[in-house]
């Protein structure tokens, strides 16, 4: 896997903090990251999904209705 350097500023009092406690940040920061970045790429998709559906007109009759019909086929 291929890693790439990214430097960032952060306040003197958080560093210190950060140094009385054995974690490895470095993990923290990048398990943070591919959260948030799943968010995101989920928001995306869910937005294309509403701009598509947006043209469907809602069923006439409710879903329940229509999977008990074809359960009984």
């Amino acid at each position: 896997m291929q890693t790439e350097i990214m430097s960032m500023r952060i306040r003197k009092d958080l560093k210190e903090r950060m140094k009385k406690h054995n974690i490895n940040w470095r993990r923290e920061i990048e398990q943070f990251i591919e959260r948030r970045i799943r968010e995101l790429e989920l928001e995306e998709v869910m937005s294309r999904i509403n701009k598509a559906l947006s043209d469907v007109p809602p069923s006439e009759q409710p879903a329940w209705k229509q999977i008990r019909e074809d359960r009984s086929r």
